[in-house]
């Protein structure tokens, strides 16, 4: 690997300095003859078998795991990562400080505040009635405020607002708007009140967090233990 972008590698591409492109990644890839050009930010890393189409402007400190896909008309603050073999369909907004883990699926036109987490095996929809009505309406995917937090294993159903600084338990479908400050659990889902020792912004340094552990300028992840 090499922090060394040649432009004739991706020519429909701005690629920010320092950023670092493993082997095996297409950036800015046209999927319409006229499609623009895809911009990221400084001091990002892509990994290997990452797509990432024409009309993407993502910020700076971006990170994406292996075999992760963003389609057209994406756009992403700074402090985003998009975990491994994760999809993002096109037509999505991003804040700052996003976490997405692995194997999440975000459909078109889904919104997302800053600094939200969420969890790995979440599945975001944007059609109610998908191919049985005669006239294809405009889908209406999920709109997430600022400082959410989204367990694994989620599903997001069209059209509802998960209010900010609320809590999703692991494995909820949230088929219906969830308030601000509230925690969201099961399926058929309940809303309780958000406990005092959670009801709280999600920490920047999770959601801010310049190099992950397996970044080759992190540190080495052999002096790194939890046992």
């Amino acid at each position: 690997m090499s922090s060394t972008i040649d432009p004739l590698s991706f020519p429909n591409a701005r690629i920010g300095e320092g950023t670092v492109i493993e082997p095996n990644v297409q950036v800015g890839f046209r999927y319409h003859p006229d499609c623009g050009r895809t911009v990221i930010g400084p001091a990002s890393i892509i990994r290997m078998g990452t797509i990432i189409y024409g009309d993407v402007v993502v910020g700076r400190f971006f990170q994406s795991g292996h075999y992760a896909v963003i389609r057209a008309r994406v756009t992403a603050g700074d402090h985003f990562a998009l975990g491994h073999h994760s999809v993002l369909e096109g037509l999505i907004g991003i804040g700052d400080g996003v976490r997405i883990m692995a194997r999440v699926y975000v459909p078109t036109r889904t919104r997302i505040g800053n600094h939200v987490f969420i969890g790995p095996g979440c599945t975001f929809l944007n059609d109610k009635r998908p191919a049985r009505l005669p006239e294809m309406r405009t889908p209406v995917g999920a709109t997430v405020e600022d400082e959410v937090m989204i367990g694994g294993g989620c599903t997001i159903l069209p059209g509802v607002r998960i209010g900010k600084q609320s809590f999703i338990a692991a494995g909820t479908v949230v088929s219906k708007d969830v308030p601000a400050h509230s925690l969201a659990i099961g399926n058929p889902m309940q809303i309780k009140p958000l406990s005092e020792d959670i009801d709280r912004p999600n920490l920047r340094s999770m959601m801010e967090a310049e190099l992950d552990l397996w970044h080759p300028q992190g540190p080495d992840p052999a002096d790194v233990s939890w046992v």
